[in-house]
């Protein structure tokens, strides 16, 4: 299916997924199209990993700020922010309950909410040209789509608020510092370093792959006790997949993990 936000292109268990240009997408378009896009890649069993990345326009999404102030002190107007809201926790929400893991990778500009974005997925990439500035908030308007969460839980409050407030940009280095970004990779070497991060990914068991996210998304919340009953029976789980049983099988006969096998095995 061709989308007019999204190019896509599924190869050796990735999906990799780009954003279309020129300007600032309309949002609900935007969002109907990429509930699409991750309902079809959840249902597809050729595709292991997903990989979100610049494409010829850098991740920036943001309010329809001009149509807002057109309304403002009106139920419409609140109406159409509300709307936009409900957008970004859709889009968010997506990300964070994906069963399979989920990259995001920069070589250039996230911007206003695409930072939100951005930060939602599982792994976040980005070279040290790479630039991270958050939303204007001159106009009073509250920074959405996870960032209050994200932020806070990866930078701390101060730095959270910092950016925040006086709309910071950052690069790619001091990203990575204050734990925006994952990894730093090199842009002589982007292209063959994000090969071999996919590559390592979609050769890993799937049901171990999220059961580890679920289980670190909830740490923070959880005490030890609980979590040790939460790795059991993970665990459990794992051990009784039939990926587990083929990752076992590969490395005790020194070889490559066959999932599509597994997963036939499964459906039949």
């Amino acid at each position: 299916m061709d989308y007019q936000n999204f190019d896509q292109e599924i190869a050796e268990g990735c999906a990799r997924i780009s954003f279309t240009g020129p300007g600032a997408p309309d949002l609900g378009v935007l969002c109907d199209e990429f509930t699409d896009l991750m309902l079809r890649l959840q249902e597809d069993n050729a595709v292991r990993v997903i990989l979100f990345i610049d494409g010829d326009h850098a991740f920036d999404l943001h309010h329809d700020l001009d149509g807002l102030y057109d309304n403002f002190g009106q139920d419409a107007g609140f109406e159409a922010l509300a709307a936009d809201e409900e957008i970004g926790r859709r889009i968010i929400t997506l990300i964070s309950e994906s069963t399979k893991p989920i990259v995001a990778a920069t070589r250039g500009d996230i911007r206003n909410n695409g930072l939100g974005f951005f930060l939602a997925a599982d792994i976040k990439l980005a070279t040290g040209s790479a630039r991270f500035t958050p939303l204007n908030l001159v106009s009073g308007v509250m920074p959405g789509w996870g960032l209050t969460h994200n932020l806070q839980r990866l930078m701390g409050t101060g730095r959270a608020l910092d950016l925040l407030w006086n709309q910071r940009t950052l690069d790619g280095d001091e990203a990575f510092r204050l734990g925006l970004v994952d990894r730093l990779l090199s842009e002589q070497t982007w292209e063959e370093e994000l090969d071999d991060i996919l590559m390592r990914l979609r050769s890993l068991p799937q049901p171990m792959l999220h059961l580890t996210k679920l289980g670190l998304q909830q740490a923070a919340d959880l005490d030890m006790t609980t979590m040790f009953a939460y790795d059991w029976e993970s665990q459990q789980q794992c051990w009784n997949s039939l990926e587990t049983a083929e990752g076992m099988r590969a490395r005790f006969e020194g070889r490559l993990p066959r999932f599509d096998v597994a997963i036939t095995d499964e459906e039949d």
